[in-house]
């Protein structure tokens, strides 16, 4: 008997490492060929480029995410200022949070490989290098020692604080199942309550550090800042903050957001998969009760502040994983005698449209660059255009190319040279005449050519200036429609 366990734990090994393995070589593939955008590189760019602790904490105040990930950076760039590193890195988080998935989530073999191969754990939380990848690192070692609570709450309260301050979403996801870990708490006859208090206190604290680190500063215009909500009722937009569900679901067919009658049939899909998920869990209370709240905080999150995107609804998948995970720790509850039917059926159907919908992605990002900066950076190295003055306009579109040429760029939105983008009230959009002005006064004080980079073509009729403008080369190979590059080459009549 001891040795058919010793071969079944061996076995059990040597999937979680075959699995891993392919996982980690396909990401890699992936990943460094994958051209990084402007969410990617202002993250690196605010670590590279700010030269204080209140210049840094300021910085990441206006980015609307919590600190861990630029703490990351920032270390980071002290060992290099090469962009690659945040990517070895991300590829490091991704691999580790397959393997721990692959190794302690109790889902079936099948399940567990159509799961790491998903858009999400693929695509979305691999090959772009974002935050995101730290908050399912942290749940995934949550759910795995989450047996730990008959014990003590203290490593599981740790494991919250350091999970809310990975990104929003993840700071709902937090309150959830300290939420859950709460109510089951209160259930039980022999409490600890110096573990009890110690633990609230960690997790209050880092709910609190995320909370006042996701508080922008006033003058902050990203995603509205902090005082634009929607807040008043509209039928409309609460059917698309409810599709949202499916979006996040079945990943492969996504409605359209402009159509009424998509978003409305889609809504109804939506509660219907809510419902069948909520009668899946109904035997198991504590699961059922985080399932809930969490999918409610992020439709509810989506309604009065930002629809989103796949890697931020998607976290309503995350939240379906989840639960079923948990659920795995209880014993059956209630007076439902038998398990509801086609459970795996529907698990699977979910798994395969996410592996479907990963594959696109990854295809997608292998075929065509996701930003045309690296190709646009390594043009302007190879051709020593870099030597020369650059301006570059929408700033927010040009900063990936400083981040691939590790120099800074004049954007004559906020009229100095940089490298970051804040949204804030500095930042001033601009017109061709405007950027023109500027070229002028640049032109006045310095010696050198002007290349001036654009995310959008010049147009006929060009405003009226005495420049001498020379195309010199676009760049229109990129899935990011706003980061298309058009070089232009602005002689200095000023040089001796």
């Amino acid at each position: 008997m001891q040795k058919l366990i010793t071969n079944i734990q061996q076995n059990k090994i040597y999937f979680c490492i075959f699995w891993t393995v392919i996982f980690f070589i396909l990401t890699s593939l992936g990943i460094f060929n994958h051209a990084m955008w402007r969410d990617e590189l202002n993250g690196w760019l605010i670590a590279r480029d700010t030269h204080s602790w209140t210049d840094f904490v300021d910085a990441v105040k206006y980015e609307g995410h919590p600190f861990i990930w630029y703490l990351c950076l920032l270390v980071l760039n002290k060992i290099s200022s090469e962009p690659i590193l945040m990517k070895i890195l991300h590829l490091f988080l991704s691999t580790t949070s397959i393997f721990i998935f692959l190794r302690f989530s109790p889902f079936r073999k099948l399940e567990k490989v159509l799961f790491i191969f998903g858009y999400l754990p693929l695509y979305e939380y691999s090959l772009i290098s974002r935050n995101y990848i730290i908050g399912i690192l942290f749940l995934f070692i949550f759910l795995s020692i989450y047996s730990l609570r008959q014990k003590s709450y203290l490593m599981l309260a740790i494991l919250l604080a350091l999970l809310a301050n990975t990104n929003a979403y993840c700071l709902l996801i937090s309150l959830a199942l300290g939420a859950t870990l709460a109510l089951e708490a209160l259930t039980k006859d022999n409490k600890k309550w110096s573990d009890l208090g110690l633990s609230l206190v960690v997790f209050f604290l880092g709910i609190s550090i995320s909370i006042w680190t996701l508080i922008p500063p006033g003058d902050s215009n990203l995603q509205g800042g902090g005082s634009q909500w929607f807040l008043q009722f509209d039928l409309y937009r609460l059917a698309q903050s409810i599709s949202r569900i499916w979006n996040a679901y079945m990943m492969i067919i996504v409605p359209s957001d402009s159509k009424f009658l998509d978003v409305t049939g889609f809504s109804l899909l939506s509660l219907g998969l809510f419902t069948f998920m909520v009668l899946l869990l109904i035997k198991k209370p504590f699961a059922l009760f985080f399932y809930i709240l969490a999918s409610l905080q992020i439709v509810f999150f989506t309604y009065v502040k930002f629809l989103g995107s796949p890697r931020h609804y998607g976290t309503l998948y995350i939240i379906l994983i989840t639960a079923l995970w948990l659920a795995e720790y209880y014993p059956e509850q209630g007076y439902f005698k038998q398990r509801l039917p086609y459970r795996r059926s529907f698990i699977l159907t979910i798994l395969i449209g996410h592996v479907l919908a990963g594959t696109v992605a990854y295809i997608r990002d292998i075929s065509l660059p996701f930003s045309a900066s690296r190709e646009a950076a390594n043009y302007l190295k190879s051709q020593s255009l870099n030597k020369l003055i650059l301006v570059g306009s929408e700033d927010f579109a040009i900063s990936p190319i400083s981040g691939y040429l590790q120099e800074k760029i004049y954007y004559p939105e906020s009229k100095k040279y940089g490298s970051y983008v804040l949204f804030n009230a500095q930042r001033k959009v601009v017109d061709l005449a405007e950027i023109f002005k500027q070229i002028e006064e640049l032109l006045k004080t310095n010696q050198k050519d002007i290349l001036l980079i654009l995310n959008q073509e010049m147009k006929q009729p060009l405003p009226q200036n005495s420049l001498k403008i020379q195309p010199v080369k676009e760049f229109t190979h990129s899935f990011i429609s706003n980061e298309q590059y058009y070089l232009y080459l602005i002689k200095n009549e000023n040089k001796p």
